[in-house]
């Protein structure tokens, strides 16, 4: 029988009263974890024949030498490097060598003046060439490396690995070492299937859980408290950001214009307009929760060309995402799941992504930044599988007349022993998701599979009216 989308009156309960996190239980990564996640790195060298695995990171790239010892590279570079049998090394510059105390595993730190900020104190430093002579890299070396992305090599006119990080550390292992010697491999990370931080365990989830709870409540928080005349700036305060790093800006605008860029930060001088499409995000690490809509208390607060198209616009993208979360089933491929958002966008026919104006995959994965990798395209027979963190992401964009839709959250996908884990280590965490799929099953209408764990109160929240958060979009 065909579902249909009706508006809902509700009492947003996860939001006004809160099952509070428990930050005793949100469990700490020990020196074990650090450990166990440097052996799974080196088994893949192993398989692959590198002699050493060089990990680049810096401010913005931070996520795979903080998967692997704790720290994230604050102001400067930094560059981990490992070779089994031998203590991992790190070369730091000023302050993040003094920062690197806090990690736990047995790591040989070396100060390199060349990665601090331009103007500190330098000494006399042993050369990158030198350094990298006493790691044993030499002609025989064979050497991986990550830095943030791999790449189609189709889109390139080279003959050798294509690497991403700064390029005066690629010539210095040149002069130790052929070029053909040097292999990109973040894929060891980032892979839609084998990648490892694409494989999260039940500390990841618990911990993601608590930055998407904190995140969603944040979002709400704006949402519920704008009114005409408040400017972006002074919307994006009631976000209430702790001090957890944000692995993305605040995106807090009004009007078809700054709600057009997607990932503009907000301003001093807009200000909200009853009938202004608006949109409302921000990330901690782990989950981003994002939405966007119209500032109305009814469909009489918007253009006769936007009622003309609003119902089923926003009612037929609600159905999709709905669709989203009912298909994401441990053993359908992420291919299915591109099919399945784009024939409900499409009447049930193939094409409603490009009719629905969406420039991006439906839905990305996500670690501690916001998007590590997509396998949600047509034909991708990547199986969904426990372990995935997943972001429900795909905007929604009419041009003429402007309207804008977006409910962005983020889940986990974790099979009974998985989902036993996460109960074990932290009842109020899994207390927080049984109420999120609850609520998603008997309120939104979603059919909900068993092995979907929403990591934010707003999973599947659509606000029509985005002045009256009392109603919402549901199927029956």
């Amino acid at each position: 029988m065909t579902r249909r989308v009706v508006e809902k009156e509700v009492k947003l309960d996860l939001v006004e009263n809160p099952i509070p996190i428990n930050y005793d239980e949100v469990p700490e990564y020990t020196r074990e974890d650090y450990e166990a996640r440097i052996e799974k790195v080196l088994e893949f060298c192993d398989q692959r024949g590198y002699s050493h695995l060089i990990v680049y990171g810096d401010r913005e790239h931070f996520s795979n030498i903080h998967y692997l010892t704790g720290l994230d590279p604050r102001f400067e570079e930094a560059l981990l490097i490992l070779q089994r049998g031998k203590n991992p090394k790190m070369l730091l510059g000023n302050e993040c060598y003094v920062y690197a105390g806090m990690i736990e595993i047995d790591i040989d730190l070396i100060l390199y003046h060349p990665f601090s900020l331009i103007g500190q104190p330098v000494g006399n430093d042993s050369t990158l060439l030198d350094l990298f002579k006493e790691c044993g890299i030499d002609e025989t070396s064979k050497v991986g490396i990550t830095g943030w992305k791999y790449y189609d090599p189709g889109f390139f006119n080279l003959d050798v690995s294509i690497l991403d990080i700064p390029g005066y550390i690629v010539e210095t292992l040149c002069q130790l070492t052929d070029r053909r010697n040097l292999h990109n491999a973040m894929d060891i990370f980032i892979h839609e299937e084998y990648g490892i931080r694409n494989n999260i365990s039940a500390k990841e989830i618990i911990n993601f859980e608590a930055n998407g709870t904190k995140a969603s409540r944040s979002v709400y928080n704006v949402i519920k408290n704008l009114r005409e005349g408040i400017s972006e700036i002074e919307a994006s305060a009631y976000l209430c950001i702790d001090g957890e790093p944000l692995s993305m800006h605040p995106n807090v605008n009004f009007g078809d214009v700054n709600t057009s860029y997607g990932v503009r930060g907000p301003t001093y001088h807009q200000k909200l307009k009853l009938g202004d499409t608006i949109c409302v995000g921000m990330a901690y690490r782990g989950s981003l929760v994002h939405r966007a809509g119209v500032y109305i208390n009814s469909p009489d607060d918007l253009t006769e060309a936007q009622r003309e198209i609003r119902e089923y616009f926003f009612h037929t993208y609600f159905k999709s995402i709905a669709g989203y979360y009912e298909n994401f089933k441990i053993g359908n491929t992420c291919g299915q799941i591109y099919d399945a958002v784009d024939k409900t966008l499409g009447g049930g026919r193939p094409g409603g992504i490009k009719k629905f104006g969406i420039g991006l995959c439906p839905g990305h994965l996500i670690h501690t930044e916001e998007w590590t990798s997509s396998p949600f395209s047509k034909g991708n027979k990547t199986p969904i599988r426990s372990g995935m963190n997943v972001q429900c992401d795909y905007t929604v964009m009419h041009h003429d007349p402007y309207l804008t839709a977006h409910i962005e959250d983020g889940f986990a996908v974790a099979d009974e022993e998985l989902r036993n884990e996460v109960k074990k280590l932290s009842p109020s965490c899994y207390a927080r998701i049984e109420a999120r799929q609850k609520f998603m099953r008997e309120v939104l209408g979603i059919n909900l599979p068993d092995e979907v764990l929403p990591l934010s109160d707003l999973s599947g929240v659509f606000f029509p009216y985005m002045a009256n958060t009392g109603i919402v979009l549901s199927l029956e």
